[in-house]
């Protein structure tokens, strides 16, 4: 019994050990992520209750700027933006399986699209925002090809019509986004076994069937993935591309939220006012991320 018992003194005391070392191991990691995730957090959440110019000293205001909010016409605009971005992240999501898919394949003039799409991806979004604003200038290659092909009925400038201009930076971000999508739903095609495909092709499925019947089924994990990601930068990385390509307009045609936070915060001088649109647009990436992910995974399970 007492060797017994010293036996497992000895194992948890061991245990115990290395139980500290792994703890001051992650000591740096902890305190890289405090200090420049978790302080600017704090920072953000209590300046939104105050009225701050960045300057003097932050004046406690309680909820007076989440209530002004609600009343904001250009905020509900920059929301509405942001949902309609939204909604075309399902268009990407799809459009990006089948290009990735066709690449897989290697269908003929595949290296063509593998290149042509995935190069926005190595550019920075201001270079890629910056190319976008001139192909739609009015004598740019779009308005150009619409008059070769004897479609000049349809030439616009794209960047200043109301009508147009959402729809062009949805384009341009779809664009950008493509390369990022396409390489994870690659990454996830190559690891499966190829005797699915095969094996579907003896039982006589087509083309297409063994890409929504296949393919679509043993990569949900990949699309929940490519889901959440572009929902997020539908929400959180509008920046660069209406800052380069439209300036927030026609007006406030084109203002996203994380636009206004910029425009409020640093041309305004309403840091305490940006700070609390900055903690609501954390909010509804989060709910909106969470429900994503426990939709998804009741569409895996059922």
């Amino acid at each position: 019994m007492a060797d017994a018992s010293a036996s497992a003194t000895h194992f948890s005391t061991r245990r115990s050990r290395r139980s500290f070392w792994g703890y001051v191991y992650a000591l740096p990691a902890v305190g890289i992520v405090v200090t420049f995730v978790g302080y600017p957090l704090g920072s953000v959440v209590y300046h939104s209750f105050t009225e701050w110019d960045g300057l003097s000293s932050p004046r406690w205001v309680g909820l007076k700027n989440f209530k002004a909010l609600w009343h904001d016409p250009i905020f509900l605009t920059a929301i509405k933006n942001n949902a309609i971005f939204a909604i075309s992240v399902p268009i990407i999501v799809v459009l990006s399986l089948v290009l990735a898919y066709l690449i897989h394949e290697r269908v003929p003039g595949w290296r063509f699209f593998r290149s042509t799409f995935f190069l926005p991806a190595i550019y920075s979004t201001v270079v890629v925002g910056i190319i976008a604003s001139v192909v739609l200038l009015p004598e740019g290659p779009v308005n150009q090809a619409l008059g070769a092909v004897g479609l000049s009925g349809l030439e616009r400038n794209w960047l200043t019509d109301t009508n147009t201009a959402l729809g062009s930076i949805i384009a341009a971000v779809s664009w950008a986004n493509f390369g990022y999508s396409v390489l994870i739903y690659l990454a996830g095609m190559s690891v499966l076994e190829p005797q699915l495909s095969e094996s579907a092709r003896l039982d006589g499925a087509g083309f297409w069937d063994i890409l929504w019947q296949v393919y679509a089924p043993n990569l949900r994990r990949v699309i929940e993935l490519v889901f959440v990601i572009n929902t997020i930068t539908a929400f959180a990385y509008m920046l660069p591309y209406i800052f380069t390509i439209t300036g927030g307009g026609p007006g406030y045609a084109t203002y996203a939220t994380e636009y206004y936070i910029y425009d409020a915060g640093f041309s305004s001088q309403q840091l305490g006012y940006a700070a609390a649109m900055g903690v609501i647009l954390a909010g509804v990436i989060i709910v909106l991320g969470f429900l994503q992910i426990r939709m998804l995974t009741r569409v895996r399970t059922a």
